[in-house]
């Protein structure tokens, strides 16, 4: 194992404790803000008793009846008040260091992320690379060239390019032809026509190559290549202009060539 598949293989190993670790925290964060609502909702009620016994007392005061009572009722709910509070303080604290425990994990998943990504992203890279050198792909396909003692005559080329220059223009003209009949069959609906039927099928998937230049552009890198078959052309327009000459000029004198 090379030195950066073991860097990101521990990158992901410490990737996915810090998850668990997230998942962890938030769940303390979420239970401790909800306590801390739960102890602040109780110390405002509290104080609504607290209030309303401070108005006994003063009331009892004035009239100089049960005053030591409505004090004793007073005290009460003013020391149970000073409890809530300092709980409520309490769990305002736990709240406030499970927020800060579920921030800084979250920090460090992002960080350990994105180094995990960058390596992750080097190991395949360099896995690519070995597995180019290993040439996978097919190499490319090159022509049978004829050794030099058998090259046929210059008459038996030019026949052959005559005939290939012929055959070729037909195809491309029928080829044409064919791509106008498709064109207008296309326009039409799925369905049944006499006894034509016209169907659609989803096409399939392909790599996307502009993309795949484009992130590589974005990494600074270049994008894989790989070699194709050779570009053969035969120009046998010279040739095909001096046989038109000549069969014009049979024309002209009144002879019939024959192939």
């Amino acid at each position: 194992m090379s030195n950066t598949t073991a860097k990101a293989a521990k990158l992901l190993v410490l990737l996915v404790e810090a998850e668990a670790l997230v998942a962890e925290t938030r769940k303390a964060e979420t239970r401790t803000a909800k306590a801390a609502e739960r102890a602040a909702a109780r110390v405002h009620k509290q104080r609504a008793v607290h209030a309303e016994a401070g108005k006994e007392f003063n009331k009892a005061e004035r009239a100089g009846k049960g005053v030591v009572a409505a004090a004793r009722k007073a005290t009460r709910q003013w020391e149970k008040l000073k409890s809530l509070q300092d709980a409520a303080k309490a769990a305002k604290v736990e709240a406030t260091v499970a927020r800060r425990a579920a921030r800084a994990a979250t920090r460090r998943l992002d960080r350990l992320s994105l180094r995990a990504g960058i390596a992750a992203a080097r190991t395949v890279e360099k896995i690519s690379q070995r597995l180019g050198e290993t040439s996978l792909t097919p190499v490319a396909e090159t022509d049978a060239i004829l050794a030099a003692d058998e090259i046929p005559t210059v008459e038996e080329i030019e026949l052959h390019a005559s005939r290939y220059a012929t055959l070729d223009r037909q195809a491309k003209d029928t080829a044409k032809a064919a791509d106008a009949e498709k064109a207008w069959l296309r326009t039409l609906p799925v369905g049944m026509y006499g006894r034509v039927v016209i169907t659609r099928t989803p096409g399939r998937s392909v790599l996307d190559g502009t993309q795949v230049a484009l992130d590589y552009t974005a990494r600074g890198l270049t994008a894989p290549r790989k070699a194709t078959r050779t570009t053969f052309k035969c120009d046998a327009t010279t040739l095909l202009a001096d046989l038109a000459d000549v069969v014009e000029t049979a024309d002209d004198l009144g002879v019939t060539l024959v192939a």
